[in-house]
């Protein structure tokens, strides 16, 4: 009876150690194969959902009349884009080596600058035309108290006022003399002169950058 019963306390002890030892193992394979499940190291699983770390590139190599990639973000927030690049200071987060233009890609910035500094192709001139002469007021634009006369010339509201000035002004025997001459606001040029005696049929001329699409 008393060996039986040792027998069996012997076999219950070499099954309890062949299960822990086979835990072991399997706590060892299963440990590495999650490790590499998780997308750590060259030649791992890359899961989505997942920070998956490598230090060297991954490459995406094919041959086919369509995308190699792409991103589909479904989702409706201010935050849903479908691409986050993201490096150091003063690094370009991607390059390219085609200089073919990408339709539909904006960009907020071109070498640094905005695009209400860079001034269009396209420019015309404006000239102040009043209605008529006044030589007996001593000529056209708004009278001041000190007898002198001010005209104003806009370019058309979102365009770029290059320059400006007086033009035609009288330089006879008593010539006309221009007093101030200078852009007002940033699309209009004024100026201001003191009429000759006889009058003075005085205009303001402006160059301006159609900057309207």
């Amino acid at each position: 009876m008393l060996r039986s019963t040792v027998s069996k306390v012997i076999w219950v002890g070499r099954a309890t150690v062949f299960l822990v030892g086979l835990a072991v193992i399997l706590a060892v394979v299963l440990g590495v194969a999650t490790a590499a499940l998780a997308g750590t190291g060259v030649g791992a699983t890359s899961n989505l959902g997942k920070l998956n770390t490598v230090n060297q590139i991954s490459r995406l190599v094919g041959s086919t009349d369509n995308p190699m990639l792409r991103v589909d973000n479904n989702g409706a927030g201010t935050n849903a884009t479908a691409l986050d690049l993201q490096v150091e200071p003063d690094h370009a987060p991607m390059k390219v080596n085609s200089s073919t233009r990408v339709a539909g890609l904006n960009a907020d910035l071109v070498d640094g600058k905005d695009a209400s500094q860079f001034m269009a192709s396209s420019t015309y001139m404006r000239e102040f035309n009043p209605n008529g002469t006044f030589p007996n007021q001593g000529g056209p634009g708004t009278l001041k108290n000190d007898g002198t006369r001010v005209i104003s010339q806009s370019c058309d509201s979102g365009d770029r006022l290059l320059s400006g000035g007086p033009a035609s002004v009288d330089s006879g025997t008593t010539p006309s003399v221009v007093l101030d001459s200078f852009p007002s606001d940033p699309v209009t040029w004024t100026a201001r002169i003191k009429p000759a005696a006889g009058g003075d049929n005085w205009t303001v001329v402006v160059l301006c950058a159609d900057q309207q699409p």
